[in-house]
Formats: C-alpha cells, structure tokens, sequence
C-alpha cells in the first residue's frame, strides 16, 4: 500500500513497531474509552516526539508532526486528536519558555514522559477563543486558580495542566495574560464526566474543575498585555491548527484505505474518494514548511485557516462515499463506519470554527487585519 506510506513511515521512525501495534489492535479497540491506547503512547515516549531535541525529545518539526499525526489518525482516531492537544502545545512552550524555565519544564515531560492537557478555549458557543472563563486570585508565592474547564481532552492521563489566565490586581502578574502550568496531582484539581457521544470516546474528554489550586510562581509564564501578546497567540494557533487538521484527515483516510483493501466500487470510485484528502493534506504539509520555516504572521494564519476550512469539505466528500461504497449491509450489520464519518466531522467543532470567522476573513481577504478574538 502507498497510502499513507509517508506518514507510516514517520511513525515507524519515531516510534518504531507502534503503528504494526495498533494495526493489530484494530479501530474498535482503539476507540474503547477503557482501552489503554492513550497510556501505551505516553510509556512509548510519543509525548516528547515533538519537543526539541536539546531538551531531550525526538524534535519533529511542524511537517513531520503532520504526518504522525495522519498516520495515528488512521488507526486510532481518538488517539490523533487527544495527542494533538499534547503536541501543539509542548512545541509552543518550547518557543516562549526562556533559559532555565523551558529546561525544567520541557525537561520534566520529557524524563517523566508526561502527556500535557491544554485548556485554552471555551467549548461554548459566544465565548472568545481565549477567554479564560476562569478566576484567578493572588496567593502566597504564586496564584490560586478556581473554576471548571471543559472540554479538556487527556485528563485521566496528563501529568501536567496547561491554561491561560489572567493576571489577578494585587498580584505581580496584574494586566498581563498568564500561561499558568499546574501538575496533575495539585491539591484541588479534579475532573468530572462531560463526554456523552459515542464517538471519539478514547480521547479522555471531560471537564477540569480547579478549586483554590495554588499554582507556584515557577509554574508561571507571563505573556505581557494581553493585546501585545496576540502574535504569540496566533503563533499558538499555527502549531495546532495543521496538527489537528491532519489528525482529522488520518480519521478519514483510514476510511478511504478500507475500499482499496476490500476492493469496494470501481476504480474511478476511490480515486474520487482518496483525491479530495490528498489534495487538502498536500496543501497542509506546504503550510507545515512554512511554519518550520516562519514568520508566523498573519497572512500565514489566515492561509491555514482556507485550508483547514476546505478539509473539512474534503473529509466530508470522501467519507460521504466510503459510506455508500461500503455498502448497506455494512451499515446494517455495524456502527462502526457511522461513528468513524462522524469522528472524522468533529474537525468543525474545533475553535477557530468556520461559523464564527466568515466575516472576519472576509474582511481580512478584502484588506482588513486578521483576528481571533
């Protein structure tokens, strides 16, 4: 099989005999949310694939990381897209974190292999991309942080918390935007269930609830006023958005790869299926390049953004038909394809959503600025 052949590779590189693991394991298990394909991938070390290697990880750029995660979608979607949310945001904090902070933090994850959760954007419908939606008081040596964070995928796995804050008066931090890093096992921080569909259930998606949670200054990264901190805020956004992209074209992909397996419709059939997602994953690794590459500007954001939107057209074509190929006793006899078309839909409901930024990348194609919130 050529399929998928260059992201299998990147794999079988980085993590070796974890993709024949999970091609033996089969999606169904995969995708049980009591399977411990999650915990397998953190004791692997896939968590320190994309943290730089003079901290000790395996330092995969932007481009390879999109191609891991293509191949991880294939097999364990759940997977794909719980893990993005680890990546994106460990490459980050190796781009803000300075000197000896990156090397305790990032150096930590890496001996301790550590999956980071990431609770940055609300999961409700009118909230700013990042609004806290959190309150946050001055403590002794540090912060204390209070509220619930939902979604957050990996909570029964992460060893470390990572948010945005904002910087409590009367603190040193006051006026500014906050990274705040909390371990797992803090006093005060637990999680609830929220995940309810049936899909994408191995991804450990539930709420955070954070009760005076002292947060240490170490643990604490400012990024200045808020306003000035928007670039770094898009530069965020240019590592997540082509890894979770390309999480989400795996999941369909690997839909795709089930009729050249079976031999299911005609020729013509699953070119028109494989095209759509090809296309749109070539064009995902271009922008990958120039995020290794850089700068991280606007014009590159909104250019991601087109292309993110058109693979979720893309994903919808292609699984449209690998649905119809497959056959009604297929769809008779089993969910499964069901539920895959569906987790492979759920790239639309990740922030930034198409919905809320129409207007605002019309009036960035017409010459306007570009904004996130």
């Amino acid at each position: 099989m050529n399929i998928l052949a260059a992201e299998r590779a990147v794999l079988d590189r980085t993590l070796p005999g974890f993709d024949d693991w999970l091609a033996k394991l089969g999606q169904a298990a995969a995708e049980d949310p009591d399977s411990q394909v999650i915990e397998e991938f953190r004791k692997a070390g896939g968590g320190n694939l994309l943290i730089p290697s003079r901290f000790g990880g395996k330092g995969l750029s932007c481009l390879e990381g999109v191609r891991l995660q293509r191949a991880v979608g294939s097999r364990a979607p759940s997977l794909a897209v719980a893990t993005t949310m680890h990546h994106y945001k460990v490459a980050w904090l190796a781009q803000v974190l300075d000197g000896g902070e990156a090397d305790d933090v990032l150096g930590d994850i890496v001996s301790q292999r550590h999956l980071v959760a990431s609770c940055g954007a609300e999961g409700r419908s009118g909230k700013q991309l990042f609004a806290p939606g959190i309150e946050v008081s001055p403590g002794e040596g540090g912060l204390l942080i209070s509220g619930t964070k939902r979604p957050c995928s990996l909570v029964r796995s992460m060893g470390l918390l990572t948010l945005l804050a904002p910087g409590p008066q009367g603190s040193p931090y006051a006026g500014q935007l906050l990274i705040v890093m909390v371990p797992a096992d803090a006093p005060g921080l637990t999680w609830e269930p929220l995940w309810a569909n049936r899909v994408l259930r191995a991804a450990q998606t539930d709420a955070v609830l954070l009760n005076r949670v002292h947060v240490p200054d170490h643990r604490i990264v400012p990024l200045g006023d808020p306003e000035r901190s928007l670039p770094r805020l898009n530069s965020l956004m240019l590592l997540f958005l082509p890894l979770i992209t390309a999480a989400y074209l795996g999941i369909a992909t690997g839909q795709v790869e089930r009729l050249f397996l079976e031999g299911r419709g005609a020729a013509v059939d699953r070119l028109a299926a494989l095209g759509p997602l090809e296309t749109a994953s070539a064009a995902v690794e271009a922008l990958a390049r120039e995020v290794d590459s850089g700068p991280h500007d606007e014009m590159l954001l909104g250019r991601m953004l087109l292309v993110r939107y058109t693979a979720q057209r893309a994903i919808a074509e292609a699984t449209d038909r690998v649905l119809e190929l497959l056959g009604g006793m297929s769809f008779v006899t089993s969910g499964d394809n069901v539920d895959l078309l569906a987790a492979s839909r759920a790239l639309a409901f990740h922030p930034p959503a198409e919905s809320a930024m129409r207007e605002r990348m019309d009036d960035w194609l017409n010459g306007g600025g570009l904004t996130l919130v």
